[in-house]
């Protein structure tokens, strides 16, 4: 019996071993190291009772490797614990644990007593996301693993999301080109996975007819290296321009691009060449001074292309106007290039650039002066307290402040400053010890000047003048000057004696002295150079300046005298003088006169009326306002003749009538109607005739009368002319003044407005510019409406000219 007892257990124990590993080799676990033999099963000697067994080792086996998105899918992890012998052992304690967020639920806590098996159970939990989950095993030190793949519920893979991207947003809506469309299949790692089941289509749930179709080349897994699938969206018959959503489906994932259908763009043309010219090389530095720049695009050919971007730029300050971004009908662009605010002498780089094209010119800015005037102009040598005034000056004598200026001469300290609101700079300056020439330079605004000055070591070593003088002469630049204030001396005159020999040439170091001719007026104010001599330049110029005071003057109130000779004279003497007149106001003004491009009717419709605006202000640019204002028109002149309709051009043209049987076929018209009727040339211009009231008294004299209608053309009356409202200027120093005149005159009459204002020194204000003149203005649709004709289709003073060209002669 003992012996079949101990055999039966033995097989058994082979049995269960056996069983142990082969479900070991279903599964391999993963995990620790291999642990001590553990304890025995069976009861121990006859010490104090049983003790909890071991496992040498754990055989973890799962059902299956993977669990489904689902959320409802479950896996069992089976559990051996085997001895050194690997037989199986019961009631060994186990620990079971599972990671990302996964639920395991054990079967029990230790195993079988006759198995050694215990059972958990596994599922993903609420996180129904593709990842991977780990089961940890644990009997006492011995800890086995396992992992578990979370994977889609539809196909099984391990796609955890799609990339879908589009390599454009936008296709156009003639078909002419397509969009390439890559979808990347990723696992939980966000790293391209392949051989992912993929399907690409168009989506149509909005039940619109999107007509667009996307093709994969029948493929429908991504690329087993890549990871990606490539699909072409392209358009069927429908062009409109809309948005196409494309779609991605792998498994339960789906994602979708938006490609938008849009107009082809419009592709611009290329010029082969451009070339840049500017009108003019050397500009002076005056307000308004300007160079036109044409750019012109041509092909291959040389022939002119219209569309062609242009861009035109400039530097150093300048400004730029340009016509248009791209070139017109001719192939041109065109550009107004201005000085800017920078008055200075510099070059003005002009850069026209269109694609890769680029093209430059350059012209240069002239017309800064510095004028110098030395006090004195022989200054002792050791001597301190001497200066030098400059001024720069633009090209018309007109200041430059703020500027800054640098003056050098060997062995005096370099002065460095900015000149001051009339453009002057004081430069104060110590003699050096030595007798001899001394030259001081200075350089401002691109413009550097020299003044030779002679350091005297005892009587005046400055050369006598050379004359004889043929031509002496004084100018106060401006004449009219404002007055200062007691802690304000910055209004100032230049004052300018000129010195000239036979054919105009300069006489050099004539000596001058200015002063105020006894101040007769008692206005006050100082002379620049006070009673030294100021010694004329190689250009036989002597400068120097003159500050009013706190009083005005009547109109040329102030007389400044020069005094002058060939050598130097004392103070009180005076050889030689000119004069000439300034004038000192307290508070001077301008006066202005512009209008808009709008013309309105009077209030029966059967006139035109035309507004313009007058502006007055003072010296500084406030607007003055209380200012009593008179205004008036002259008609310069009247013009005969009529429209006609040029049904090519769509608008009315000028047009005359010839005297019958005197027709000048030398005339020529795009409207034809050679017996009596042509079109206005550009070679004769408008058959215009002088105002015949020549004096403006309004009677006729004797000889005015020249066509012979018994009146004076055109009649006073023609015209009228007011102020609207106040005949003064308001609060923001304007006025506004009107003209109104019959329809019918519209453009057949030439006219200037001039207005002024009291107590305005400067010139009245005229429009358009003095020596100028405007024709009456007309509505634009007037002439381009073919029915009804204008109200001044027919000029009132006549439309026939003679062969002779003899038309301001008769009424006709």
């Amino acid at each position: 019996m003992l012996l079949q007892s101990i055999v039966t257990q033995g097989w058994r124990r082979i049995v269960q071993a056996a069983m142990g590993l082969g479900m070991a080799a279903t599964l391999v676990a993963c995990g620790g190291g291999g642990g001590s033999a553990g304890t025995s099963v069976f009861p121990g000697g006859s010490g104090g009772g049983a003790t909890t067994p071991t496992a040498a080792d754990l055989s973890v086996q799962l059902t299956k490797a993977t669990l489904s998105t689902s959320g409802t899918d479950t896996l069992t992890v089976t559990v051996t614990a085997v001895d050194a012998n690997r037989n199986v052992v019961g009631k060994v304690p186990v620990t079971f644990a599972v990671d990302n967020n996964a639920v395991i639920t054990p079967g029990g806590t230790a195993t079988d007593e006759k198995t050694g098996v215990v059972t958990a159970t596994v599922q993903t939990g609420a996180d129904v996301s593709k990842r991977t989950i780990k089961v940890t095993v644990t009997a006492g030190s011995v800890t086995r693993s396992a992992s578990i793949d979370v994977v889609d519920s539809v196909t099984g893979g391990k796609v955890s999301d799609i990339v879908v991207v589009s390599d454009s947003s936008t296709i156009p809506n003639d078909g002419t080109a397509s969009a390439k469309i890559t979808v990347t299949t990723l696992d939980a790692n966000r790293s391209a996975i392949g051989g992912s089941p993929v399907t690409l289509r168009v989506d149509n749930s909005n039940n619109a007819a999107e007509d667009a179709f996307v093709s994969t080349g029948g493929a429908t897994t991504t690329n087993a290296n890549t990871g990606q699938l490539q699909g072409t969206l392209t358009l069927g018959t429908n062009k409109a321009n809309r948005s196409i959503s494309i779609i991605a489906t792998s498994g339960s994932i789906t994602r979708a691009i938006v490609v938008n259908v849009v107009p082809p763009a419009v592709t611009k043309p290329k010029a082969a060449d451009i070339t840049l010219v500017l009108d003019k090389l050397n500009i002076s530095n005056a307000i308004g001074e300007v160079v036109t720049a044409t750019v012109t695009a041509v092909n291959a050919d040389r022939n002119t292309i219209a569309g062609i971007p242009v861009s035109i730029k400039v530097d150093n300050n300048a400004t730029v106007a340009v016509s248009d971004t791209q070139t017109d009908k001719n192939g041109v662009v065109t550009a107004t290039v201005g000085i800017g605010a920078d008055k200075s002498n510099r070059l003005i780089t002009v850069t026209a650039t269109s694609d890769s094209l680029v093209r430059t010119a350059t012209f240069q800015v002239r017309g800064t002066n510095i004028l110098g005037t030395a006090s004195p102009a022989s200054p002792d040598a050791g001597s301190t307290g001497n200066r030098i005034e400059y001024r720069v000056v633009d090209v018309n004598q007109g200041a430059m402040p703020g500027i800054p200026i640098t003056v050098t001469a060997p062995g005096v300290v370099t002065g460095v400053g900015t000149t001051d609101a009339n453009g002057a700079y004081i430069f104060n300056y110590t003699a050096p010890n030595t007798p001899g020439a001394l030259d001081f330079t200075a350089t401002a605004a691109g413009k550097t000047t020299v003044i030779n000055l002679v350091v005297k070591g005892g009587a005046s070593t400055t050369p006598n003048a050379v004359g004889p003088v043929v031509s002496a002469a004084i100018t106060a630049s401006p004449s009219v000057v404002r007055v200062n204030s007691a802690t304000d001396k910055s209004n100032r005159t230049e004052l300018r004696a000129l010195f000239l020999a036979a054919n105009n040439a300069p006489v050099k170091n004539v000596r001058a002295r200015f002063d105020l001719n006894g101040d007769a007026n008692s206005i006050g104010g100082t002379i620049g150079a006070g009673d030294s001599l100021v010694y004329s330049d190689v250009n036989g110029v002597a400068v120097t300046n003159y500050t009013p005071g706190e009083r005005a003057s009547p109109t040329d109130g102030v007389t400044i005298r020069v005094c002058w000779d060939y050598a130097d004279f004392a103070v009180g003497v005076c050889p030689n003088q000119k004069l000439t007149t300034l004038t000192v106001v307290s508070d001077p003004v301008s006066i202005s006169i512009g209008t808009d491009n709008t013309l309105g009717e009077g209030s029966s419709k059967l006139t035109y009326v035309k507004r313009y605006v007058v502006l007055v202000v003072d010296a500084a640019g406030n607007p003055k306002s209380d200012v009593q204002l008179s205004a008036s028109i002259d008609l310069t002149n009247y013009v005969k003749g009529y429209y006609l309709f040029d049904a090519v051009a769509k608008k009315w043209v000028d047009g005359y009538q010839q005297e019958p049987g005197n027709v000048d076929t030398t005339l020529s018209s795009s409207i034809t109607d050679p017996s009596t009727k042509f079109r206005l040339g550009d070679t004769y211009g408008r058959l215009t005739c002088a105002n015949e009231d020549t004096n403006r008294n309004g009677s006729i004299d004797g000889g005015e009368d020249i066509n012979g209608n018994g009146q004076l053309d055109p009649r006073k009356s023609d015209v009228s002319i007011a102020l609207n409202g106040s005949t003064k200027t308001d609060t923001s120093g304007t006025a506004v003044i009107q003209i109104e005149y019959p329809k019918s005159l519209g453009s057949w009459v030439k006219f200037r407005l001039s207005v002024s204002a009291a107590g305005v020194v400067s010139p009245p204000a005229y429009y358009p510019a003095p020596g100028s003149d405007a024709y009456l203005p007309v509505l634009s649709e007037a002439l381009t409406t073919e029915s009804p004709p204008p109200p001044f289709q027919f000029s009132p003073y006549g439309q026939r000219i003679f062969a002779n060209g003899a038309y301001c002669t008769t009424p006709k």
